[in-house]
């Protein structure tokens, strides 16, 4: 763990950083030179010109900037590198604690913004590999004829519940043939706001009055505590809740007479 000097510059924090630094003690050692100068040599310090000062103000903005991490963040995600610019940014205009302050603020955005439009996908069936996955992800990925399996891949919360429900819903209208059964893979969503399960009731009732059956699969205690609460449980229907997605594939080909796996 590191951090900055309360109530001092950001040339002693490059300055401790470049000595290898890696305790409070700096801190320490650092007050009692401060003490000697200013008690035994503030006539000396005063001849130092202040151009030299300068020069350990620009020294410490460099020793900061670390361009290597700058390249790190580009290789992993845009965002990454957007909000890491904008953090310098921050720090170099407003100050080391407003800089942080704005660099948490962005943060806390950009993670709201990633909640609000995450992944999803249909799952099918793939030659050779065991479980359902992505077709998007596998071009030899085929699905259950009449059934579409449909994964939204977070917590389900205000951010993204419309966004849930108009995804789920084009899953549908753009599967290849008709659509008896909408089984949602719910292992993503281990978590719910009110706001969501509204969407979800919503959902249900959109595929309903399509004449779509609603099934829910991987659903996990909290989660069926949550529907309880919300009164969704009686109207999803017990029967249409299941523990696995295996079984909720095997409940749709019971009920269509194709018990083959």
């Amino acid at each position: 763990m590191q951090g900055f000097p309360v109530s001092s510059s950001g040339s002693r924090t490059a300055l401790g950083d470049s000595t290898g630094c890696r305790s409070q003690l700096f801190s320490l050692i650092a007050f009692v030179f401060v003490l000697i100068v200013l008690l035994l040599a503030h006539g000396a310090l005063s001849l130092v010109p202040r151009a030299a000062l300068g020069a350990l103000v620009v020294y410490a903005a460099i020793k900061l900037v670390n361009v290597s991490e700058y390249r790190r963040f580009a290789r992993f995600r845009r965002s990454e590198l957007v909000l890491a610019l904008s953090t310098t940014l921050a720090v170099l205009g407003l100050g080391v604690l407003y800089g942080i302050l704005a660099a948490v603020a962005l943060s806390i955005l950009d993670l709201l913004h990633r909640v609000a439009h995450p992944h999803d996908g249909v799952l099918g069936f793939v030659p050779g590999v065991p479980g359902m996955h992505d077709i998007d992800d596998y071009p030899n990925a085929s699905p259950v004829p009449g059934l579409v399996v449909y994964r939204y891949d977070a917590p389900l919360c205000f951010a993204n519940a419309e966004d849930f429900r108009r995804r789920a819903i084009s899953a549908v209208t753009t599967a290849g043939e008709p659509v008896e059964w909408f089984i949602l893979s719910a292992e993503a969503n281990v978590d719910v706001d009110l706001t969501a399960l509204d969407a979800l009731e919503r959902l249900r009732k959109d595929l309903s009055d399509k004449g779509i059956v609603f099934v829910m699969a991987r659903v996990k205690q909290d989660l069926r505590d949550a529907l309880d609460a919300a009164d969704l449980l009686p109207r999803i229907g017990e029967t249409r809740i299941f523990v696995t997605l295996p079984t909720a594939i095997d409940a749709f080909r019971v009920r269509h007479g194709d018990i083959k796996t």
